[in-house]
């Protein structure tokens, strides 16, 4: 859900979510997001602070059950009572979109510790053409975004299957997978080598994100 009484960030939010495949609910007003949280069942929540009527840190403080919280505001004053709310990140505005790659990842990070388990056996079915294909989580080196498809790129060979970047990274786990940027997921251990903006992995050349490289760069570092 993103919550802010001004459309024009609503917009950025959302443009910005739709980029990764996520379709977010909308609320205007805090206590119209509130009527929603107590009856619907949400993962995530973008909220601003500063709004009329019920703001954004009445709300958090308003509900018993919380969804994972991303603080969006132009404030840089609320971070401390923001984090001791335990919010799961605080985004200034304007904030990139790059800079909200870095925050979905931290949540993908959340939810496996909180909920995640590695593929039992080792390996995911793949729905190529009208087709589940077997393949071993070991093998695969990267996956590429291709719109609604995902170039899954293994030692064998590729196949194109019919799902998003998102949903086959969240099936891999965040534990030998990682997202340097947003059209791509790699293999860490598959990484032959990490310079400046890109790793290199089966000849293939993989554009890292400004915002994560320091990131890879302690994932692969250990």
């Amino acid at each position: 859900m993103v919550v802010d009484d001004e459309p024009l960030a609503i917009d950025v939010v959302v443009s910005y979510l739709e980029r990764m495949d996520i379709e977010p609910v909308c609320c205007e007003n805090g206590m119209e997001a509130l009527r929603l949280l107590q009856t619907q069942r949400f993962q995530l929540l973008f909220l601003d602070i500063e709004m009329p009527g019920l703001n954004g840190l009445s709300l958090l403080k308003s509900l018993s059950q919380r969804p994972a919280v991303v603080i969006t505001t132009a404030y840089r004053d609320f971070a401390v009572e923001g984090f001791e709310l335990e919010v799961l990140d605080y985004l200034v505005k304007p904030f990139s979109f790059s800079r909200l790659q870095q925050t979905m990842d931290k949540f993908q990070r959340w939810q496996g510790a909180e909920k995640e388990t590695p593929p039992a056996v080792g390996h995911l079915f793949l729905k190529v053409d009208k087709q589940l294909v077997q393949v071993m989580v070991r093998d695969i080196l990267y996956a590429e975004s291709k719109k609604d498809y995902v170039r899954v790129v293994t030692v064998a060979g590729e196949h194109l299957c019919h799902l998003t970047l998102t949903e086959l990274t969240a099936k891999l786990g965040s534990a030998r997978f990682f997202r340097p940027h947003r059209s791509f997921t790699v293999a860490l251990d598959k990484i032959l080598l990490f310079r400046d903006n890109c790793v290199h992995i089966g000849g293939k050349i993989i554009p890292v994100s400004r915002e994560l490289r320091q990131e890879l760069r302690r994932r692969i570092q250990g």
